[in-house]
């Protein structure tokens, strides 16, 4: 049978795969793999492996449905990983013999483990876990029940998290006897913990500065020996400095982070290094101006170390994330991976790299390659029913010159085998802002949007990532301004071109995205149908009830009690009277990014002025996560939407 187009149920057809981990002999890989289950409603994960030769396929080594964080030891005898066994109970640590005999769990705490890591002995785990967690809400009595929670700063909460109770830290497992200990304590969060190459300390991420409780995301670089006692600072108020982790030779540590904290919310991610010492942190490829990160930052480091004490890490260069490699020093960094791809995770050997990678138009896979990029393999093969029976549209890239002379990049994806020359227009907002398109994750989506019969246009405006720093920052303190102009032009462009039917034009987005749809809707009656998803509608009410208020307050460079022109002039709930477009809202109840009240704000607006709107609201579910039924539901309706208008 020959392949058909997408459809949006199609997502149970396709899987992903991430946080490839080869073993200490370069033999063979570990990664999470990752499918949406139509039974439970949930994303399941397991963990599988293969030989990095490909002489044996690809086998299951976990049957999940929770399994993920694989790590083998350096004896080449365990591999280590999280596992969730019981609904509603939280994640442990195991271990699994590669010489006979069943996995069993390590640990009991009471809250989630995350983060294991070898000692370089394969004799201890250092992990992550929090402390002094309120009693579950199974085990308290009703007084407990009704007990007021009093709030204790600005970064209670955290999106797709909720309340972050107690405080998480570094504890150690010794294999051998079981036991666990407390490595770091405080009134702090401590997190991402690395092994010296000798196993005498252990470096992590904390935010032990005054005022910690009222942001998100700061952190410094920390050493502690890994017996324990008092952690020595190597960093000082450089945002964020994450994943810590020493060089070969146990005299650096590499970060990744931004040289202050303003540069947390606007500037490019870059890669550091500093003596292990202390003193100054030094830029590794200091002229590259792209960020060293993917198009989302995960929960894993976007660098490591080889054996030569260079580093390879990931760097998002006009939309596609490849591979580079630099030494410290200054010197400037050469390609290693490259091409239209988005790399998500990494591993190194002695003498290859092995990476996730993905693109709008290729499915998720684990590949590996030499560290010339020669030799390049898939190494997984997680989606080749899907290769089999999907037929994906290519994405193109293409550009435009705006009236002041900045190149905006796009890209489309057209319907497959389109007959008509002029299409229905799907204009995708990413988020952001510092967002950038085109998102391989959200391969689903675009493909389904474009079967339908939509030619998808995705542009970065100014904003974006991957264009450099001063592109980047150009939309902070102009949303509305200049990347409105953008958007335009690129639909300009795509009309002039006639490739898009200037009769037939619809436009959407998410989170930032969700914000432009709204703006565009209240200054132009150019497009048939909005979709704005979890918007940001109205700058105060967002300030006082997201999760990240330094953000808003960067963003548009100051506060709405002194600048509140500002923030009026820059909310699109300001012009929803001159809004004429249909509006679809979707947004999921569990937001704390995007709080849903912003699109209470808009249905209600839109209503008050006669606006044609509906309103979907989506149980549970966070800014960044959904159920399968819910993703597929979302697509459904954007493209009935755009049917209907």
């Amino acid at each position: 049978m020959a392949p058909r187009p997408m459809r949006p149920d199609d997502l149970y057809l396709l899987g992903t795969a991430g946080d490839p981990q080869l073993s200490a002999d370069g033999t063979h890989l570990a990664w999470v793999q990752t499918r949406m289950d139509r039974e439970t409603d949930k994303a399941q994960t397991s963990i599988w492996v293969a030989p990095v030769d490909g002489s044996e396929p690809p086998r299951a080594f976990t049957d999940g449905p929770s399994d993920h964080s694989p790590r083998w030891s350096p004896d080449g005898r365990w591999v280590a990983y999280v596992s969730i066994t019981e609904e509603g109970k939280p994640g442990q640590l195991w271990l699994a013999p590669l010489r006979g005999g069943a996995p069993t769990a390590v640990t009991s705490h009471d809250g989630a483990v995350s983060q294991p890591a070898w000692s370089p002995d394969s004799t201890r785990i250092a992990y992550v876990t929090a402390t002094d967690l309120p009693k579950p809400v199974a085990e308290r009595t009703p007084v407990e029940k009704a007990a007021p929670r009093v709030v204790r700063g600005l970064a209670a909460r955290l999106d797709n998290v909720g309340w972050q109770d107690g405080r998480r830290h570094v504890f150690v497992l010794d294999v051998a006897s079981g036991e666990t200990r407390q490595l770091t304590k405080g009134d702090w969060h401590d997190d991402m913990p690395a092994w010296s190459p000798d196993g005498s300390a252990v470096a992590f991420a904390s935010d032990r500065d005054a005022g910690r409780d009222d942001r998100q995301a700061q952190t410094d670089a920390w050493v502690v020996a890994s017996t324990g006692g008092r952690p020595r600072r190597l960093t000082r108020n450089w945002g964020r400095a994450a994943f810590p982790s020493f060089s070969p030779d146990g005299r650096k540590i590499a970060f990744i982070g931004h040289a202050t904290a303003a540069g947390m919310w606007s500037g490019d991610q870059k890669l550091f290094v500093v003596d292990v010492d202390g003193g100054e942190p030094e830029q590794v490829a200091p002229h590259l101006d792209r960020p060293v990160t993917g198009p989302i930052a995960g929960p894993v480091a976007p660098f490591a170390w080889t054996g030569d004490g260079s580093l390879v890490f990931l760097v998002t260069d006009a939309g596609a994330t490849g591979l580079r490699r630099a030494a410290p020093g200054g010197g400037d960094a050469t390609v290693v991976v490259a091409g239209d791809r988005q790399v998500d995770g990494l591993s190194v050997g002695a003498e290859i790299v092995a990476f996730s990678a993905v693109w709008p138009d290729a499915p998720s896979e684990i590949y590996v390659a030499r560290f010339d990029g020669g030799d390049e393999r898939m190494v997984s093969r997680v989606n080749d029913e899907f290769r089999a029976q999907i037929r994906l549209s290519p994405v193109q890239r293409s550009s435009v010159t705006t009236d002041d002379g900045w190149e905006i990049e796009y890209f489309l994806i057209r319907p497959p085998a389109a007959a008509k020359k002029r299409l229905p227009l799907h204009l995708e907002i990413h988020g952001g802002p510092h967002g950038v398109h085109p998102g391989g994750r959200h391969l689903a989506n675009l493909q389904s949007v474009a079967a339908a019969g939509h030619l998808v246009l995705l542009p970065n405006p100014r904003g974006s990532m991957s264009y450099g720093q001063r592109f980047t920052e150009a939309c902070v303190g102009d949303w509305g301004g200049r990347d409105y102009g953008d958007l335009m032009a690129c639909v300009d462009d795509v009309v002039e071109r006639g490739l898009a039917d200037p009769e037939q034009l619809h436009v959407g987005g998410y989170s930032y995205g969700g914000f432009m749809t709204s703006w565009i809707v209240g200054h132009t009656d150019r497009f048939r149908s909005a979709v704005v998803g979890a918007p940001v509608l109205d700058q105060t009410s967002m300030l006082g009830t997201t999760d990240v208020h330094e953000f808003a307050l960067h963003q548009l460079g100051g506060d709405p009690w002194r600048q509140a022109a500002v923030f009026a002039e820059r909310s699109p709930l300001t012009y929803v009277p001159q809004v004429r477009t249909p509006v679809l809202i979707q947004h999921w109840e569990g937001d704390l990014r995007c709080p849903i009240g912003q699109s209470d704000e808009l249905y209600a607006a839109l209503t008050l002025h006669g606006v044609e709107v509906e309103y979907v609201r989506y149980p549970g579910g966070s800014h960044v996560s959904r159920t399968p039924s819910q993703a597929i539901d979302q697509v459904t309706r954007v493209i009935d939407w755009h049917a209907r208008h």
